[in-house]
């Protein structure tokens, strides 16, 4: 055990020590303070202001649209000190059959005069009775949302009132009626067993969403950033025969089994590093309720079992090639099912105890990922099923490792051709 332990705390050691490591542990803490920092930033960074023209078959809204679209621009900045886009109304005709208006109003928009223009219906204030005509929106920038979106809302508010109106409705108690609903998402209330009430409390999506994806991806990330290299670094040795003289003095088993040890110590300091700054993030904003040590617990377990299963896979793939070149094509379905749990992550998110998501997290290989994401949320997954899901990622990491422990020590001293798939499953059986 004492060539094992060695092993493994060299492989540590050779991957910690890296560039790529230290670069790599960096990047994502200095992309979210990035991150953070434009989302608090005021605008965009757009403040090109928008001209649009307005078809107004209706003959009334034209003036609403521009007494909105003042009152819009005079919130955000005159000048150059307007943090977003002003949008520059101006009335277009359009009652030319042959369509020359729209021809010439889509040329200036092509010609960079106008941003877009608009075409509204002279029934689209009909109560009823008729069906309402469709507001066109021409642009060449189909992309670009919050002049459909301004223009959307503002003319919704000014039909409403307007159909009102028609239907001699007053407009305070048309606003009244009209008011929208909002609903608020609270957990339930609890009595303690001194026979207070605890009233429920509102749940954040940092709770329902975020928690649970963050876990998934630092287990994701830890597993990516460590266990591909193992494929590297079995090869390179197969290259430079350090392997022949390796196997020389301990055991393949044993060596298979140091370089995992190794790569599941990088993978742990990797997610500790990263969770202990999640939870003094959580800790300084109050978000008390995220830090729970059992949910830790567990995501430090499945790491490992994700680890060791990866791992094994790469470290077999590795010894089976003689080059790099030819481990890309028997990489693919590795990455593959690497990259399936993040892929399936949003069935689970919206009906966690679905027959699909409880199927797809007893999944050994997308368990790690998709169980945790189950632990995260609310309620919690019946202990039984996380009991199975532990029992059935254990058991295959141990037969992985066992299989790539077969793979391993009969493709360590080969060259030349890989094998194909009956010639890996013949080494397995041997």
């Amino acid at each position: 055990m004492k060539r094992v332990f060695i092993v493994a705390s060299t492989e540590f050691l050779a991957i910690v020590k890296t560039k790529g490591f230290l670069i790599g542990i960096l990047v994502v803490p200095v992309i979210m303070v990035i991150m953070g920092s434009l989302a608090r930033m005021r605008g965009d960074g757009d403040t090109d202001d928008r001209r649009v023209a307005v078809i107004d078959r209706t003959g009334v809204l034209y003036d609403t649209l521009v007494a909105a679209a003042d009152e819009r621009n005079a919130k955000t900045g005159g000048g150059d000190a307007h943090t977003s886009p002003h949008f520059v109304l101006e009335r277009a005709g359009g009652s030319d059959a042959d369509g020359s208006s729209a021809i010439a109003l889509s040329q200036r928009v092509r010609d960079k005069n106008l941003f877009a223009f608009v075409d509204i219906p002279a029934n689209v204030m009909d109560p009823g009775g008729t069906e309402p005509g469709q507001v066109n929106y021409y642009t060449q920038s189909p992309s670009y949302t919050p002049l459909p979106q301004w223009l959307g809302t503002t003319l919704e508010r000014a039909i409403t009132a307007r159909r009102f109106e028609a239907l001699a409705i007053d407009p305070a108690k048309a606003a009244s009626l009209t008011r929208p609903t909002r609903i608020a998402t609270l957990d339930l209330f609890e009595r303690r067993p001194d026979g207070t009430v605890v009233a429920a409390r509102r749940v954040s999506q940092v709770q329902t969403v975020l928690l649970p994806l963050a876990l998934m991806y630092l287990v994701f990330m830890a597993v990516m950033t460590s266990a591909p290299q193992l494929l590297t670094a079995v090869i390179e040795e197969k290259m430079s025969r350090v392997s022949e003289v390796l196997i020389a003095s301990i055991p393949p088993l044993h060596l298979m089994a140091g370089k995992l040890i190794g790569v599941a110590g990088v993978s742990i300091a990797l997610a500790s590093m990263y969770l202990g700054g999640g939870v003094y993030a959580a800790l300084t904003t109050g978000f008390f309720d995220l830090v729970r040590p059992a949910l830790i617990g567990w995501a430090f377990v499945y790491l490992v079992c994700a680890v060791m299963i990866f791992g094994s896979l790469f470290i077999a793939i590795g010894s089976a090639c003689s080059d790099l070149k030819d481990s890309q094509a028997m990489m693919q379905p590795v990455m593959l099912f690497l990259a399936l749990p993040v892929l399936m992550s949003t069935f689970v998110l919206r009906a966690p105890n679905s027959p699909l998501a409880v199927g797809l997290s007893m999944f050994p290989p997308a368990t790690p990922f998709l169980m945790l994401v189950r632990l995260a949320l609310t309620p919690a997954p019946p202990m039984w099923q996380v009991a199975l899901s532990l029992v059935l990622t254990a058991g295959t990491a141990a037969l992985f490792v066992w299989a790539a422990g077969k793979v391993f020590r009969i493709g360590l001293l080969m060259q030349g051709k890989p094998p194909n798939l009956p010639e890996l499953l013949r080494w397995i059986r041997q």
